[in-house]
């Protein structure tokens, strides 16, 4: 979302000072807000989570509403940041309640906004929700006149429809936010809601009407000189060539996509755009190229499911129904049958035949990655890797050994996606996730459960000592992992726990890491918690 954290970064930047400071801020309640935010921006969150509270409780009882209001929404910050949502929508809830009793318009509308931003997040998926705040919000922002507010906030209910999965009901809301970033010649804003939009029309099979906002867009990413998001637009305008049935203009914007994305060794954006290119060359009967592009796109999909565990695979394949078992092995043998007739056949006849398996044989592998994969980071996604959990329960307990599991996630991850953008932050995931696959060891397994946060099962025999060396390993490369190509001062951390043991189910083995994972949270970030 857009919409920054306004209660929590203007409290702080009100209260920017030394702690000594603080004593001279006057009511005791004072003192204790003022201290908070200072414990707070020096990253020190329990002990600024303590003051807070007693902000809270000491404003309450003297009857001040103005410092409960703030301190209420600093403190649901903190809870939000480390995870707590419903202690976050609390402390917002509260502090909603006294400023619309005290006719604080402004702390009102920012609070609002609060509750909308954890509604809106991929944890909660509360998006309706979300969405009748953000319009409430709207409404008054339009009544007093404040465009780049109401501007921001039509993007927020756009952006929250399309993480709905309705993007036609977002197009409306982009249309009107673009109109107004023009209006207050905001660029930047303007060139991201125009590729928010093309998104969305193109999603709706509507390339004719998406061709122009992505050929805006492109003219201004080039004019920034920011390579990565000319190739990341060029690749969505290159299939809104091709729809459009202008193959030449297609196959030049893919070219320079590949171009940079061979570059950087993207895998995942070369897979899309090889696949992009050959429908091209097969709109085009261009069968050579076509085939080409078809064999090097299987290459990149293997490429790709490497980074899965073949063991892993094998097990989830088994839990497959029979049907689908079954189709599998027919495409399975159509394509010994085709390659046979391939090698025989005339080469016109053999590239006709080779293009109707490779159309088969994307079509199973799609419906596998979809199954299986986390399409951003191309980690096993939520499914795939619980259901791995779930199977090494089973075995420890049949054969009485230990389970070691690790989960972590992205310390202040929101902050990341509402300073620099959602573009960023796919760009962190992505990092994290390709430089924790090298730590791990080759029968460790890796999985992607929730927007930012992961889940490792360790191989099976993992002693306690031993996964707390893998989970310092993880905590070590992200930190000195670089991603100022991201943005030039961004530096990213997590914060792990670790659990080894026994349980009576997996549901509860999770729930402990869980636990450990929030105490590496409250006790200061970027560190490892592992169960006594």
């Amino acid at each position: 979302m857009r919409f920054a954290w306004i209660v929590a970064a203007g409290v702080l930047a009100a209260q920017a000072r030394a702690l000594p400071d603080c004593e001279r801020a006057g009511s005791p309640q004072a003192v204790a807000l003022c201290r908070g935010n200072v414990l707070q921006k020096e990253g020190k969150t329990r002990d600024a989570e303590s003051e807070l509270a007693s902000a809270v409780a000491l404003a309450a009882k003297a009857g001040d509403a103005k410092t409960e209001v703030d301190a209420r929404g600093s403190l649901g910050f903190l809870q939000y940041d480390r995870g707590a949502m419903a202690e976050a929508l609390a402390n917002f809830q509260g502090a909603y309640r006294i400023a619309t009793r005290i006719g604080d318009r402004k702390a009102r509308l920012d609070t609002l906004a609060l509750m909308a931003n954890v509604y809106a997040d991929a944890k909660v998926a509360q998006y309706d929700r979300a969405i009748e705040y953000y319009r409430q919000i709207l409404g008054e922002y339009e009544k007093i006149g404040k465009p780049t507010d109401v501007a921001d906030t039509l993007y927020n209910i756009g952006s929250t429809f399309e993480a709905k999965g309705d993007p036609a009901a977002a197009e409306p809301y982009y249309r009107r936010a673009l109109a107004l970033f023009e209006n207050v010649q905001r660029p930047a804003d303007v060139a991201y809601t125009k590729c928010s939009l093309g998104s969305s029309l193109m999603k709706q099979n509507r390339a004719r009407e998406a061709l122009p906002y992505l050929d805006a867009a492109v003219a201004f990413y080039e004019g920034e000189k920011d390579a990565a998001y000319v190739a990341w637009v060029k690749q969505y305008r290159g299939g809104a060539y091709r729809r459009l049935g202008r193959a030449s203009e297609a196959l030049a914007d893919l070219d320079a996509a590949r171009r940079y994305y061979e570059n950087e060794k993207n895998a995942r954006y070369l897979e899309r755009n090889t696949d992009e290119t050959a429908l091209v060359y097969e709109q085009l009967g261009d069968w050579r190229n076509a085939y080409a592009f078809r064999t090097r796109h299987a290459a990149l999909q293997q490429e790709l499911a490497a980074a899965r565990r073949d063991e892993l695979s094998a097990r989830l394949r088994v839990q497959f129904d029979a049907e689908k078992t079954e189709q599998e092995n027919r495409a399975l043998a159509r394509e010994s049958q085709l390659r046979f007739v391939a090698i025989v056949l005339t080469a016109a006849l053999a590239v006709a035949l080779a293009l109707l398996f490779w159309r088969q044989a994307v079509s199973t592998r799609r419906m596998r990655a979809m199954a299986m994969t986390d399409e951003l980071t191309r980690l096993a996604n939520r499914r795939h890797i619980m259901a791995a959990v779930e199977i090494a329960f089973a075995e420890a307990k049949r054969v009485g050994r230990e389970v070691a599991v690790i989960v972590f996630d992205i310390d202040r991850f929101k902050r990341i996606n509402d300073t620099h953008g959602h573009g960023a932050g796919d760009a962190v995931l992505q990092g994290i996730a390709r430089a924790c696959r090298l730590v791990l060891r080759p029968n460790d397994q890796l999985g992607r459960i929730g927007g930012e946060e992961f889940l490792v099962l360790l191989a099976p025999g993992t002693t306690g000592a031993q996964a707390a060396d893998v989970a310092e390993r993880l905590r070590a490369t992200v930190e000195q992992l670089d991603v100022t190509k991201v943005a030039p001062e961004l530096r990213v951390t997590i914060s792990l726990g670790v659990w080894v043991g026994t349980a009576s189910d997996a549901n509860a083995a999770i729930a402990a890491v869980d636990a450990l994972l929030y105490r590496a949270k409250e006790n200061g970030r970027n560190r490892v918690e592992v169960a006594a």
